[in-house]
């Protein structure tokens, strides 16, 4: 029994991952009488929106009273005792992952008619706060001139938005997880998130850039936590449409979105307890280089009255088959998204409650790129898909425990090719069996010279592909000429040029993506508010992945050996038995597999030649073609943490210690060029790790006004997934024609240590301040390194290793408005450096630097300011300096600046061409102004519409996002473009239209007019 015991509790400290995200608050208070003497036995319930809610207790002996397990929202608490009237405390806020403290009066009198009103004053200051958070609830989010998730999560202090990626405090940009109604949405294979949610699914929000208690797990330095919204007793929701073309172009997009909620069966008891919430959106965009998507190289080329290109080119028109209705573009562009969140709840009773989730999102368009503008016929297509279930059930064991049990399956596909070409038409046979059957004469043709006899008579492989002259150009039955004739004139001299930087019209994008990813999850976690001080919570949770990676790259390319071994593995010509009789072979040729027929050559070394079918040549030219990147994988993640927190009236503690391992199983499948799959298997000091991270934080309430914190975070993240898995083994650089990159089994976890010391400061009813100092070590990052094999030095590859390092150290500041006198405010400034000895995994032939540089997102000051002004329905606002009162009401107007000091860059000597140290120079800074403004027109008492502004870069600042080494300036090179010492001015010409590419600044003002119906 005792060894069934101590494996069970092994067993429960080993299972599970990831982040175990909570979705609900706490509250805690005490019930006093007139004379300030404690109230045992008094009941105190929560209730939304006029109707109780499950969520209640009594006080015990000394009129204290601990609420567990509470959705966030604004409730109201109402508190009943007999003798004593009833106190009704309106507006009580309560946040995910934080504890609400309020202190309750009781009058005597009756206690069945007489209610006492209070409107709850929520503090600012939030006493048990460890690290540096940020809640933003559903209320906030309308009102700000944001369009999605990561512009709410870079206007927080210690956040930066680099090239659309958020990275948290000098972190890498797969080192934030995310997490929706406490289940991962993060990528395992290259990280970040997955899985996008609308705003309008959203009923809380909290993001934490700083340290984090031991429940979240896998992540270096953010966790951004999502709760969605839940149906409720009544029927509500909306329709909305906004487009960012009818005041100027935009960027053609038009969105579409909807939400209901209400009862599941209405009409019924059960209205209250079975609820679902729905939400989705639909966008169109053509997006920043839509005007592009249209082109025509002769047009673009002209020089002096006269195109520079002599071969005619047909135009290029994304737009030119679309139908349009009212102004509008039916049907989809060139960036097209649509996402679903649907949420059903049934209350079992007062203590239990089901909840089921499904949620997706898609993604599919055509994608561009600046050097690929006059090529995009056949450039990137793609379709991304990701799926989420998730059922969770939710119990109170008691008061003061509660239980939560949840399973999830996320998935998500990923593909991209050529834009017109498939993975089954790239290479097309070009003549069947009976065809060939028919005209005997034709044999020869299709026989592969696999024997080297030299003979135009064995050239044909059976097959044609869409690049039949293999230049790179689309060629089937197609009007593009020949890479060859992209080029340009020069006046003065008689030789054609190259057209620099642009790929010929008709060129291939020549790579297929085709992965996929799932993952099944299931979780237990425990919360059990002991007493007044402590409150424990412990969890587990199990993932088990399946990665399926399928990408073909350099289609275009068969390679003849592979082709030969292919078809040899169907029939091996070697083994024809010599002497055999014509009969025989003609029988030979019937009764195998794969082969028409077999050929006497006459020759005496090899006097037989196998003939296939040209089905067979067709098979054994697509196996052959192009070089293979794949793998199917089952790896299995797991954790456990058990924490306590610890309240007392000056001083709060959170210490936790979390188990994470990794297992990554016994082997997985490599696909080889040849379309098959092979085992590796792992050693079996490879197969397991743990990792062990101790957290701690304090806080010390100082004074009312005034909270001092502390907080160290070991914090482990697991290394993406791609530098475990490779499609190379060591094995294959014996035979590879270039050095290989292949995957590491030990990789060491990425480990975060965090040292955090921060203030809270209440200025006054209206003002906080929060201030954090902050530095973290980054150790283990994935870096590579050359590997010989020891029996063959020339034999070489290049393994993933654990050895780059980064630090970064800084000051966020935070200084809040809650709403008063019409206006509110949010300011976040940060001082920051990021250096570490690389930004990303580079292959390198030399050791790592040793020296730390200036990493690439290191930008030293970032300032975002949000001041919103809102006249509330029937308030009444004067206009200053005057008697006068605005005639508007339901009205709001927000301002969001951004500022941001230079990116770093590595500059480039003009003279030498040679590369300085690594990011020793600055861009310009960059800035932008967005205002939003929001007019509600009340159309009955539930129902309204909303009219509203949204501008971007409303200054049209110029935001300079990439720079040439060698200038440091957008559109200057610095290079000498002269041929043999002259400088033809045509040649000027032509590479300026290349490197003013107007992907490298952002300057454009884009006016969005939106309307939504609310009922």
């Amino acid at each position: 029994m005792r060894k069934t015991a101590i494996l069970i509790s092994v067993l429960l400290v080993l299972f599970s991952v990831q982040l175990h995200a909570q979705t609900t608050g706490m509250l805690k208070g005490q019930v006093k009488d007139n004379n300030g003497e404690p109230v045992s036995a008094a009941n105190v319930v929560l209730q939304l929106d006029g109707e109780a809610t499950p969520y209640g207790n009594k006080t015990d002996e000394d009129g204290e009273f601990i609420i567990i397990n509470i959705p966030p929202g604004l409730y109201d608490l109402v508190v009943s005792r007999s003798g004593f009237q009833k106190s009704l405390y309106e507006g009580l806020e309560i946040n995910v992952n934080q504890t609400t403290q309020q202190t309750v009066r009781l009058r005597p009198g009756n206690n069945t008619l007489d209610v006492v009103k209070f409107t709850v004053k929520n503090t600012k200051i939030k006493k048990d706060k460890m690290g540096t958070e940020k809640t933003i609830n559903v209320d906030s989010i309308e009102d700000l001139a944001v369009s999605d998730v990561s512009d709410l999560i870079a206007l927080q202090a210690g956040v930066t938005n680099v090239g659309g990626e958020i990275r948290v405090r000098g972190s890498r940009s797969n080192e934030v997880n995310f997490s929706i109604d406490g289940m991962s949405v993060s990528d395992p294979v290259d990280g970040g998130s997955a899985l996008e949610v609308d705003t309008d699914a959203i009923a809380d929000m909290k993001i934490y850039t700083g340290a984090f208690t031991a429940e979240y797990g896998n992540a270096q330095s953010g966790i951004v936590n999502i709760v969605t919204k839940s149906g409720s007793a009544e029927y509500g929701g909306k329709v909305e449409f906004k487009s960012d073309h009818l005041v100027n172009d935009g960027r053609n997009n038009d969105q579409i979105k909807f939400a209901i909620g209400g009862p599941v069966l209405a009409g019924l008891a059960l209205n209250e307890k079975f609820t679902f919430f729905v939400n989705g959106a639909g966008s169109w965009a053509d997006g920043f280089y839509a005007e592009y998507y249209e082109s025509n190289a002769n047009d673009d080329f002209m020089f002096n009255g006269v195109s520079l290109i002599n071969t005619i080119y047909p135009t290029y028109d994304a737009y030119s088959s679309r139908d349009e209705l009212a102004g509008f573009d039916m049907g989809t562009r060139n960036s097209n998204s649509y996402n679903l969140n649907f949420k059903t709840k049934y209350v079992i009773n007062k203590n239990a409650n089901l909840t089921f989730a499904v949620r997706g999102d898609r993604s599919v368009g055509d994608s561009f790129a600046w050097g690929w503008k006059y090529a995009l016929d056949h450039f990137i297509e793609y379709e991304t898909e990701q799926r989420q279930y998730v059922v969770t059930y939710d119990q109170n064991l008691s008061q003061k425990a509660n239980l939560k049990l949840k399973a999830s399956y996320f998935k998500k596909s990923s593909y991209s090719g050529p834009k017109g070409i498939t993975r089954d038409n790239y290479l097309v046979q070009v003549v069947t069996s009976g065809e060939l059957l028919a005209d005997t004469t034709a044999f020869n043709h299709y026989v592969s010279d696999i024997n080297n006899f030299g003979s135009a008579l064995y050239d044909h492989p059976g097959y044609v592909s869409v690049d039949s002259d293999h230049d790179g150009v689309y060629d089937l039955g197609s009007a593009f000429k020949p890479s060859s004739d992209w080029v340009y004139d020069t006046q003065a001299s008689s030789n054609d040029q190259p057209v620099p930087g642009y790929s010929a019209p008709g060129s291939i994008w020549s790579s297929f993506v085709d992965d996929e990813t799932s993952s099944f999850t299931i979780r237990g976690d425990l919360q059990w508010a002991a007493n007044k001080i402590n409150t424990a919570k412990t969890g587990f949770e199990l993932i088990q992945y399946d990665i399926k990676k399928n990408q073909l790259s350099n289609i275009l390319t068969v390679y003849n050996d592979r082709r030969v071994a292919y078809l040899n593995s169907i029939f091996d010509q070697d083994d024809i038995a010599e002497g055999s009789t014509s009969d025989d072979l003609e029988a030979l040729a019937a009764s195998t597999e794969g082969l028409l027929t077999v050929l006497e050559t006459g020759d005496e070394e090899n006097p037989f030649l196998a003939i296939y079918t040209p089905e067979a040549y067709y098979e054994a030219a697509k196996a052959s073609s192009g070089s293979r990147d794949g793998y199917k994988a089952t790896p299995i993640q797991g954790a456990y943490y058990a924490q306590n927190k610890m309240e007392w009236e000056g001083m709060i503690v959170n210490a936790g210690l979390r188990f994470d391992f990794w297992y990554i199983g016994e082997d997985y499948e490599v696909l080889e060029d040849s379309g098959e799959y092979r085992t590796y298997k792992f050693e079996d000091d490879e197969k397991f790790q743990m990792m062990v991270s101790p957290r701690v934080g304090v806080s010390h309430p100082i004074s009312d006004r005034d909270v001092l914190r502390f907080a160290y975070n070991y914090q482990n993240q697991l290394p993406p997934m791609k530098y475990i898995f490779t499609s190379k083994t060591p094995e294959d650089a014996q035979t590879a024609d270039q050095v290989i990159s292949v995957g590491n089994a030990e990789l060491e976890p990425q480990v975060t240590i965090t040292y955090e010391v921060g203030l809270q400061h209440l200025i006054n009813e209206d003002w906080v301040l929060d201030l954090s100092i902050y530095y973290k070590n980054y150790y283990n990052y994935v870096s590579t390194r050359k590997v010989s094999d020891p029996d063959e030095q020339q034999v070489s590859w290049y393994e993933f290793i654990s050895e780059d390092y980064a630090s970064s150290k800084g000051i966020d500041l935070a200084l809040d408005k809650s709403l008063s006198n019409f206006w509110s405010a949010n300011i976040s400034y940060s001082l920051a450096w990021a250096e570490g000895n690389n930004s990303d995994t580079i292959i390198q032939d030399e050791n790592t630097n040793l020296r730390e540089f200036p990493l690439d997102w290191d930008i030293r000051n970032n300032l975002s300011l949000n001041l919103v002004f809102r006249i509330d329905r029937g308030e009444e606002f004067f206009i200053p300096f005057t008697n006068a009162i605005l005639p508007l009401d339901d009205l709001s107007a927000s301002m969001t600046y951004t500022y941001a000091s230079g990116k770093p860059y590595t500059p480039q000597d003009p003279e030498t061409d040679s590369f300085l140290d690594p990011n020793s120079e600055r861009m310009d800074a960059t800035q932008q102004t967005n205002i939003k403004i929001t007019k509600n027109i009340r159309l009955g008492s539930k129902n309204s519409l909303r009219i509203y502004m949204d501008i971007a870069n409303i200054f049209k600042n110029i935001n300079v996002d990439e720079v040439y080494p060698k200038t440091g300036e957008p559109y200057d090179t610095g290079t000498d473009y002269s041929v043999n010492g002259t400088l033809f001015p045509e040649t000027s010409f032509v590479n300026d239209q290349f490197i003013r590419d107007p992907g490298r600044v952002s300057k454009d003002r884009t006016i969005t007019l939106g309307m939504s119906y609310n009922f």
